[in-house]
Parts: C-alpha cells; sequence; structure tokens
C-alpha cells in the first residue's frame, strides 16, 4: 500500500510547487481571452503509484480454514500515464472535461505470506475519465480548481492470463474497472500555452475479483478486490 510518509510527501511536494508559483508576481497577464474559446484541446503525462486494496471474509479473519496463508497484501507498485485531453468551458466557474486516448502502463502485485506473488506484467489500460470541474477566479497568470468525475479503464492486451503456478490466481483478477476520481490542480498561464499540475486519487468502486475462484488460491479468502492509484499529472494546453 502507498505509505501515509509517502501520500504527506507528495501533497506537501504539491502545495510547496503552488506556493512558490503563487507567490511569484507577474506584471504581464497572458492569454487574458483564454475561457472566450468553448473547447481547448492537449496533452498530459502522469506518474502514477497504485496497488489494490482488500476485503476480507470470515474465513480468513477468524483464522478458522487459513491453513498456511497468514498474509495477503498489495504492495505499492510504480506506472507513467499519457494521453490527450478535451475541456469544454461552461461558464466562470465550471468546465467540463475527458480523455477519449488516454493509456496507462502499470502491474499490481498480490503477495501471499510475503512469499508467493501474483504479480501481473506491465498492462497497458485504456482509461475514459471524465471530470466536473469547479475553478477559482483567475489571478494574475495562475488559478486553482478542484474536480471530480468517474473514471472508466478496460485492459488493452488481453491474450492469455495466466495465474501463478502455485495458485493460478491471476486469471480471477478482472480487465475492467470503474474509479471515482477526484482531486486539484494550479493553472499557470504563458505566453503562447497554458501548463497544470495536478494531484489525481482515484478509488475502484467495482469488485475486481473473478468468480470460480477455486479452493486451492488464496484468493478465496478476500470477498473483494479493489484498486487504489494516486497519480502527478503535468497537463499542457
Amino acid at each position: 500500500m502507498l505509505s501515509l510518509h509517502r501520500k504527506k510527501t507528495l501533497i506537501f511536494l504539491f502545495f510547496v510547487l503552488i506556493a512558490q508559483i503563487g507567490y511569484s508576481q507577474i506584471d504581464t497577464q497572458f492569454q487574458p481571452d483564454y475561457d472566450a474559446k468553448k473547447v481547448h484541446f492537449g496533452y498530459y503525462l502522469g506518474f502514477a503509484s497504485t496497488h489494490y486494496n482488500f476485503r476480507f471474509n470470515n474465513a480468513f479473519l477468524s483464522n478458522s480454514n487459513s491453513g498456511n496463508v497468514k498474509a495477503i497484501t498489495s504492495p505499492s507498485t510504480s506506472g507513467i500515464k499519457a494521453g490527450g485531453v478535451i475541456n469544454v468551458h461552461l461558464n466562470d466557474y465550471y468546465d467540463f472535461r475527458f480523455s477519449p486516448l488516454s493509456i496507462s502502463i502499470f502491474n499490481r502485485k498480490i503477495l501471499e505470506s510475503d512469499s508467493v506473488s501474483n504479480t501481473q506484467q506491465d498492462k497497458a489500460w485504456f482509461e475514459i475519465p471524465m471530470h466536473l470541474k469547479y475553478k477559482s477566479e483567475r489571478r494574475g497568470n495562475s488559478r486553482m480548481f478542484f474536480f471530480g468525475g468517474l473514471k472508466y479503464g478496460f485492459e488493452t492486451n488481453i491474450i492469455n492470463k495466466r495465474g501463478n503456478s502455485k495458485t493460478g490466481s491471476a486469471q480471477y483478477i478482472k480487465s475492467s474497472d470503474l474509479c471515482v476520481e477526484y482531486g486539484m490542480g494550479l493553472e499557470i498561464f504563458r505566453e503562447y500555452f497554458k501548463v497544470t499540475p495536478e494531484i489525481h486519487f482515484s478509488h475502484g468502486i467495482k469488485n475486481m475479483k473473478e468468480p470460480g475462484v477455486p479452493t486451492s488460491s488464496y484468493l478465496r479468502y478476500l470477498d473483494k478486490i479493489r484498486t487504489h492509484t494516486v497519480t502527478f499529472f503535468l497537463v499542457f494546453q
């Protein structure tokens, strides 16, 4: 899991960046008529930390039938994201934005008793995030915003889902996901473009566990498997 220390460090660095830009005074206002255009196009790069969250069933919690399974964990792994974004201006405070072309490459791990790893190979996912954005009034060449919405993703390289040789469990992880996503960012206007650092928090609401898990797999002790991802983005428009 993403440790509390790493989360605090990421958020702290994000706000330091905002503070440094906010205190810098620029006399010239770039692109003063930016919002007069209804639709803007752009692209982004992102760096993610992701893992699974579990809900255990009574058999595991009671230790009645767990056998040699002492712990099931999902350590954080890193990934990258890239894609295009379309931003639709609604009014002075609200925008709607979505990404018709977004790809993420990462893997997630499930460790049983810190020894047996159900490691998924690096996988490419197409993701379609849709957000409603609430933005503050512009001050000079910057403004803050908050956003929230949904994100649907599906795996693109599903050929043969072979499980771990001991548990056969990798094939029981679903290849599509639906998440609630929210976050914040800072729009920075320059003479010919706008750059936006953002932080995204994504919580899966879909159970990623496939039905029919055999009794030989340690996944039988999990009722639900959900994704969790924290991503830092740089958006250019």
